[in-house]
């Protein structure tokens, strides 16, 4: 069956194939991004309403060497093999707002060396090394075409490095840690850039501008990324950046993938990165094309927020939430009270389709229903529990 289009719940992922756009390949991987009425508080920390209405997608993808695999090590130089969990773990979630058309991103990373640096030691404007410190990098294509988003404006290798810099963008964030505890607000969001970028002397704009808030906090060896983006088209002109920034609403399919470089010698000279991680799946050939190759992006839908009412008030409000994913229905509920819970499922003749009884304690109750042989329609879902019932209407498609 079909993801639900009202009540999606959580960025789960869906396996179904989308047709390919141009020389883009097919991906399987879709993660759905949660529409939210709650706006994160940017802080670094995760304790917003806003976080709790999605799961953590896993940046546990070894781009380089490929596959951990010491027959890769010659990749690119420096690299050495990933050491475990305490050597590199990363995570996020993602959310979007209809209300401040933004995208929100909160990211945790245990990294047992943190190398920060790049913001007093390199020139942003120079196309300096930052891969070679540790960075989040965000890389997102507004429309999932795919294809190249670099450009060399002499011509001469343009037909090997594509013809617009901005049909997609692979932001490298590069921020300095703070004192434990502290947030850090100030930090670069590096990509190349513009029409007249020409290989070897790469032209690199700093786009800080396209994160409306930013908060970097260092907990001991985890440090956490959170922050809002705007997501741009591929008119993008940085002296008229509002004229191309894309309005969010639900249905929308993005190219989108989260990585970090991550380097464990501070003392080493040059800087070299030692292994590159991702959240997506990449062939061997593709094991370094993200920053330039927008084809083997992962694959991004959003999705209406989850649907929430109250069933009455009194002095301990009693609230209950449906949501519904992937032939699942999820119902919590939230009363002081303890006692049975009817759930029945209703077609829209009013025929009963599904039902079940459960017995819930006090405080929050949460069940995972399975409705994986409903057909696609619309459907009405019955609670009732402390002799109150509500009736909540849902679509399947």
């Amino acid at each position: 069956m079909q993801p639900i289009k009202l009540f999606c719940f959580l960025p789960l992922l869906l396996y179904f194939s989308l047709p390919s756009a141009g020389q883009i390949h097919p991906r399987t991987d879709t993660l759905l991004i949660p529409e939210s009425t709650q706006i994160p508080i940017i802080d670094g920390l995760s304790s917003d309403a806003a976080w709790e209405i999605t799961e953590w997608i896993l940046i546990d993808q070894i781009w380089m060497p490929y596959g951990n695999d010491p027959g890769n090590l010659g990749q690119e130089s420096g690299l050495e093999l990933w050491e475990g969990a305490d050597d590199f773990t990363g995570k996020f979630k993602v959310v979007w707002s209809a209300e401040t058309n933004l995208l929100y991103f909160l990211a945790e990373i245990i990294d047992d060396e943190f190398v920060d640096g790049y913001v007093y030691n390199e020139n942003p404007g120079s196309g300096g090394g930052y891969p070679n410190y540790d960075i989040l990098e965000v890389f997102i294509d507004d429309d999932r075409s795919g294809g190249l988003h670099v450009f060399d404006g002499t011509g001469s290798v343009a037909s090997s490095w594509g013809t617009n810099a901005e049909n997609a963008f692979s932001y490298h964030l590069a921020v300095n840690a703070p004192e434990e505890g502290a947030v850090q607000n100030e930090f670069y969001a590096l990509d190349i850039a513009g029409t007249n970028w020409g290989y070897p002397n790469q032209k690199v704009a700093d786009y800080a501008g396209h994160f409306p808030e930013f908060a970097f906090r260092k907990e001991g060896n985890k440090y956490v990324w959170e922050f809002s983006m705007k997501v741009h088209n591929d008119n993008y002109d940085h002296s008229n950046q509002e004229a191309s920034v894309v309005a969010l609403e639900p249905g929308k399919v993005m190219g989108l993938s989260l990585a970090y470089c991550d380097n464990d010698d501070p003392n080493e000279s040059p800087l070299r990165r030692d292994h590159f991680f991702g959240s997506v799946d990449v062939p061997l050939s593709a094991y370094n094309d993200h920053w330039k190759q927008a084809d083997w992006f992962g694959v991004a839908k959003l999705v209406q927020s989850p649907g929430t009412f109250s069933l009455f008030k009194t002095k301990h409000q009693l609230k209950i939430e449906i949501f519904a994913a992937n032939g699942s229905l999820m119902v919590n509920l939230n009363s002081p009270k303890e006692g049975k819970v009817y759930i029945r499922v209703l077609n829209i003749l009013g025929r009963e389709v599904f039902k079940r009884t459960d017995f819930k304690p006090g405080g929050e109750w949460r069940n995972q229903l399975n409705i994986q042989d409903l057909q696609n329609g619309i459907y009405l879902v019955e609670i009732i529990h402390d002799n109150k019932r509500n009736t909540q209407k849902i679509i399947l498609q």
